[in-house]
């Protein structure tokens, strides 16, 4: 709590931390004629401000959270912290504030960790802990995290293999597009033929689902997804031609369950529709692309994100790479035995 300070007036006046509203911290103002008092009445006005947010329970404290994160962050991160609440925050929606402990939120993650991923767990932790530091920001849990590894993809497809798999069928348009442009899902969605002039395709709607419903938003996911880029002649036309106003009136969920169908017939298991953003990255990579501009291209705020994550090694490359190497080594332990 602040210290008391003096006023011109004569009165004394504390500020007394509420918590975070929108990201900023919120103080109410308490002033009385003497030092003491006010800090007597701030005192007050803390604990009362504490036991009303302890009484609320987990479920309470979340949903609050994201309503006040509402106007702030984008459509599809919204969305995902409500399916992170309805899914994961639901087994200990019903604590109250003022009992959960370290061994409570340790007890849920190991729970957790049997039946989903790491990454999922640092999700809804994260969301977890955010609504904490907003509403009982004097409480900071101290838990272990399961370790998150990298998966490697040792069978993802080449640009051919995809399109190959994709012809001439109802995901066409939409695989293509994510595949050429870079696009992530709610991006495909969001295309409009208005969102193309000439050769250029301008990236500033999404379309998600909320609630089962599909609902175009105009922010995209970051600043740096909002992005002009160059269409091929073929997709433009394929747009254009649509009676639909939007490139694809498909929900995610038919989009994905077919495109993974059509991978696994084509002999490539678990590929993601996300996937196809990896492989766009992989491509900008052995075309020269540089990083920058590939970033730019792919809507990442940083280079680091695509190299790390998005840029991978085909299986062709690898194999001439391992082939060149091998027969390097081969060459030395040959004049070795000479």
């Amino acid at each position: 709590m602040s210290k008391a300070k003096k006023l011109p007036s004569g009165n004394w006046r504390v500020r007394v931390f509420l918590g975070k509203i929108n990201g900023k911290k919120s103080y109410k103002s308490v002033t009385a004629p003497t030092k003491r008092e006010a800090e007597y009445l701030a005192a007050k006005c803390a604990a009362q401000n504490k036991s009303n947010i302890c009484a609320i329970t987990v479920g309470e404290a979340v949903d609050r959270y994201i309503e006040s994160k509402t106007n702030v962050l984008s459509p599809t991160t919204i969305e995902g912290y409500r399916k992170l609440r309805r899914n994961h925050i639901k087994d200990i929606e019903k604590i109250k504030l003022e009992n959960l402990t370290n061994e409570r939120i340790q007890r849920w993650i190991n729970a957790k960790a049997m039946s989903v991923s790491a990454k999922t767990i640092s999700n809804m932790y994260g969301l977890l802990h955010s609504t904490l530091s907003l509403l009982r920001p004097d409480y900071i849990p101290n838990v272990r995290l399961p370790r998150r590894t990298k998966k490697l993809k040792q069978n993802l497809p080449t640009s051919e293999d995809v399109m190959k798999a994709v012809h001439n069928t109802p995901i066409e348009l939409p695989v293509l597009l994510a595949l050429c442009l870079c696009l992530r899902m709610s991006e495909v969605r969001g295309i409009k033929k208005t969102a193309i002039d000439g050769d250029l395709l301008y990236i500033e709607n999404v379309m998600i689902t909320v609630d089962g419903k599909s609902v175009e938003k105009e922010l995209a996911k970051t600043d740096s997804s909002r992005r002009v880029v160059r269409i091929p002649e073929r997709l433009k036309n394929m747009i254009l031609e649509r009676d639909e106003m939007y490139a694809t009136t498909l929900t995610a969920k038919a989009i994905y369950s077919r495109f993974t169908r059509l991978m696994k017939k084509h002999g490539f298991d678990n590929v993601r529709f996300h996937d196809l953003r990896h492989i766009a990255a992989s491509d900008m990579n052995r075309l020269g692309i540089s990083d920058r501009v590939a970033a730019d291209r792919g809507g990442w705020a940083t280079t680091s994100t695509m190299r790390n994550i998005y840029q991978h090694s085909f299986s062709p490359d690898r194999d001439h790479a391992d082939r060149v190497v091998l027969d390097y080594y081969e060459s030395i332990l040959e004049d070795d035995q000479k």
